[in-house]
């Protein structure tokens, strides 16, 4: 990664370097002493990171971060304070964090490391631009995403028989699936020779309609079974399970991130399909989504900011309409802001709820 430095101190300068040297996560480190200088920087859409002092003569920190961010809207911005009362102001501007003078080393490593997953999220974000993703949310289709467009490609299985069986194979991709367990979850109520050739000409079907994908599949025969193998494609649950675990620990600064993985989960696991097997991973799922909604209504009510907490209530309950929880949160958040109506409407809707179920 490559950093930036401002400060008017010299000597405050050369410390800090020292410091952000010692961490070996920066290949360069240029320093600044005088703001404007920042602003004729010719490289400056190629830094990751800039540190700021807030207290600066001429262009304050704050406002040297909000024109460096015109310029280069992924830098990653840090402050330095010698006050406390700057931190609200600094997360307004997507500030990833700030350090208080003196500079503590131990801080300083957590503020370089959440920097570093930051852009490694960045990264991975940017990778996927122009790939090819399976939907698995919801329901199963193919689609491909190109700067932040998502196309879906046209299929037309030829059964619903062959659809479902091939999201079997995808949900277990990878690996091999009997025969004899394939028979036995679609045709239980048929002979094993009929089975048999039904099973081969849905395989058949598969292996026809994923040639005609522009990304590589295959269906391989073992000695036992089948086994999807997959190339050049992403799996839209695994992506996003993956993205959930190597997310920083929420705060305000990435709140909007947070927001983003929640609103990604766009419906529950093959929802639309119902398939029966598929109902073990779809709690899992809508569990762990669940868990990262209410995490982020705890953090949000624990900043005071009761908009967005009631926002992800909202957005919660499209999917979740009768989730318990939710609805508390929803009566804490309207008592919160003063709407006792709306309080009143959700009490008697979760009154309700609790009567059905006794």
């Amino acid at each position: 990664m490559k950093a930036l430095i401002v400060d008017d101190e010299e000597l405050a300068l050369l410390h800090f370097k020292n410091m952000l040297e010692r961490t070996n996560c920066f290949r360069s480190i240029e320093m600044f002493q005088d703001p404007a200088d920042v602003l004729e920087y010719p490289d400056i859409q190629d830094i990751d990171t800039v540190f700021l002092d807030i207290e600066m003569p001429g262009i304050n920190g704050i406002e040297l971060a909000e024109a460096i961010q015109s310029m280069n809207e992924n830098i990653q911005v840090v402050f330095i304070t010698a006050y406390n009362d700057f931190a609200i102001k600094a997360f307004e501007l997507n500030a990833i964090d700030y350090l208080l003078k003196p500079v503590d080393y131990v801080r300083l490593v957590k503020t370089v490391e959440r920097i570093r997953e930051n852009s490694l999220l960045k990264a991975s974000a940017e990778n996927a631009g122009g790939d090819y993703f399976i939907q698995c949310f919801g329901s199963l289709q193919f689609y491909k995403t190109e700067k932040d467009v998502k196309t879906y490609i046209p299929v037309k299985w030829r059964t619903s028989k062959a659809r479902e069986i091939y999201a079997y194979l995808l949900h277990h991709h990878g690996h091999v699936i009997s025969k004899d367990v394939l028979i036995d979850l679609f045709w239980p109520d048929h002979d094993v020779s009929k089975a048999s050739t039904q099973l081969y000409t849905a395989i058949y079907q598969i292996r026809k309609l994923i040639e005609r994908l522009p990304f590589v599949q295959s269906i391989e025969k073992t000695d036992t079974g089948y086994v999807l193998r997959i190339s050049g494609v992403k799996v839209d649950t695994d992506e996003w399970e993956k993205s959930l675990k190597e997310a920083p620990p929420i705060h305000m600064a990435t709140i909007n991130r947070d927001m983003e993985l929640l609103l990604a989960y766009e419906n529950h696991y093959f929802m639309e399909h119902g398939y029966l097997w598929a109902e073990s991973e779809k709690t899992r799922l809508a569990r762990i989504w669940l868990g990262k909604a209410y995490e982020l209504v705890d953090f949000l009510i624990h900043e005071k900011d009761y908009r967005r907490a009631l926002d992800i209530c909202l957005l919660v309950e499209k999917i979740e309409p009768f989730d318990h929880k939710i609805i508390q949160y929803k009566m804490q958040l309207f008592n919160k802001t003063g709407n006792v109506e709306g309080a009143i409407k959700e009490y008697e809707r979760y009154k309700q709820m609790k009567d059905k179920m006794n």
